[in-house]
């Protein structure tokens, strides 16, 4: 029994070979998000962002948290509900020794200065994985100008750690980043 050796067209394999490192450059860079793996208990995540107006976000003033509202890639549910509450329980509980130039106050406040608008973008199981994404902004309410933003990404693991804890940890950190801006002024 006699085989055909296995011929490779090199131009073709050339042609497609920048075409498939373009597509591996563009899929790998296309998140500015770091992923953190919250493998213990005690695993912190780290929020990046930045202040966009420093002199309106220094001047600080009323702060409404409203809830983290579903994104793109996660489910309008009991279990993202749960998470939103968590985050906005870690942020309450933190914010006001952090931040003392923001002063918190309920969402039915329509005159507040600035209100924070925040995403859970993404929040899905893969095994054991959990992969949940955070973001938000803050605005002034005058203008509907932006003048801060946040982000984080967080792998947990369902074996360590609960995703509701983790949340209530983001929110803690979210508040922490907050406040270690409001200092930098």
């Amino acid at each position: 029994m006699s085989t055909k050796p296995a011929c490779v067209n090199i131009p073709l394999v050339v042609k497609n070979l920048s075409f498939l490192l373009i597509i591996l450059l563009f899929s790998g860079c296309s998140s500015s998000k770091k992923t953190i793996i919250a493998d213990s208990l005690d695993a912190t995540p780290v929020i990046t962002g930045s202040v966009i107006d420093a002199a309106a976000f220094q001047k600080g003033g009323t702060l409404v948290l409203g809830a983290f509202k579903p994104g793109p890639g996660a489910a309008a549910d009991d279990e993202t509900d749960r998470l939103s509450l968590a985050i906005v329980k870690g942020i309450k509980e933190t914010l006001p020794d952090d931040a003392a130039h923001f002063t918190l106050v309920p969402d039915d406040q329509k005159d507040s200065d600035c209100f924070l608008d925040g995403y859970i973008e993404d929040y899905g199981r893969k095994g054991h994985m959990v992969h949940l994404s955070v973001d938000g902004e803050i605005w002034l309410q005058s203008s509907g100008e932006k003048i801060f933003s946040f982000q984080t990404a967080i792998m947990i693991d369902l074996k360590t750690q609960n995703p509701k804890t983790i949340a209530y940890q983001i929110g803690i950190a979210i508040a922490h980043f907050i406040g270690s801006h409001m200092q930098e002024g």
